[in-house]
């Protein structure tokens, strides 16, 4: 389910099936030096979340990309995301992102970094191709997830 309101009808009436969240994670750099790679990182993101979205309807929660500076403090905002999604009673909360930083906030769980693979340029059905690759590397860290020992 997306985060927009006719999916929060649905979001409601079923949330205890709907156990898990994906929080894309996008740093927003407006330099001349990054706007660019920014820009294709966030591409990138959405397109992959919107695949996991529909893999997974009605299991997972896709919220709107968590938009951030570069100077950010990152432990804030993932301590504020985690206390958040917590008190919202999500049993699992998958953060995917571009930032590497991100890998040494230990507050948080399932962060998953991925290289940002420039899209822009590609036709559609070689971007479907490779996006649908990058699908099947992301998939097992969900299953893996699920079936762990609560």
């Amino acid at each position: 389910m997306y985060f927009i309101g006719k999916d929060m009808d649905q979001f409601i009436q079923q949330k205890d099936y709907v156990d898990t969240a994906i929080v894309p994670l996008l740093e927003v750099d407006l330099s001349n030096e990054g706007v660019k790679r920014s820009a294709g990182a966030s591409e990138y993101l959405q397109s992959l979340t919107a695949l996991l979205e529909k893999q997974f309807k009605g299991r997972i929660l896709l919220l709107p990309p968590i938009s951030y500076a570069k100077k950010a403090d990152r432990e804030r905002i993932a301590d504020e995301l985690r206390q958040e999604l917590e008190e919202a009673g999500f049993k699992h909360v998958f953060y995917l992102t571009t930032d590497v930083a991100w890998r040494t906030i230990d507050s948080l769980e399932n962060i998953i970094w991925l290289p940002a693979i420039p899209i822009e340029h590609m036709d559609q059905k070689f971007r479907n191709s490779v996006m649908e690759d990058q699908l099947r590397q992301v998939l097992p860290l969900f299953t893996k997830e699920w079936t762990k020992p609560s």
